[in-house]
């Protein structure tokens, strides 16, 4: 049973900063996984948006909210297109490097 209640105010006004975004998020805080949920009424396909990965809700919310909006996708995506050919190099740069030793080696 997945119990989670919605949170309608906060000490630091994130949730009426979210508001001021969006106005259709809110936030709820899941008590089956103790996490912090960030939903949009007006999505067809239900609320939910992400999960927010703080243990209390600050000004990451509102950079990370701002930074996954939908509108900002292209974005999103050359970024993570970026990250992964970083990584790729890498793991490329990484792999020659343990087969150069291993020649080295015999």
């Amino acid at each position: 049973m997945n119990r989670s209640f919605e949170i309608y105010s906060d000490c630091q006004d994130i949730i009426k900063r979210l508001k001021e975004i969006d106005k259709d998020y809110f936030v709820v805080y899941n008590l089956n996984r103790k996490t912090f949920e960030l939903h949009n009424r007006a999505q067809e396909e239900g609320t939910f948006c992400l999960t927010l990965p703080f243990d209390t809700l600050d000004e990451r919310t509102i950079d990370l909210t701002l930074r996954t909006q939908s509108f900002k996708r292209d974005e999103l995506i050359k970024e993570l297109d970026a990250e992964n050919e970083r990584l790729e190099k890498t793991r490329k740069r990484n792999i020659l490097n343990e087969m150069e030793a291993r020649l080295y080696e015999s």
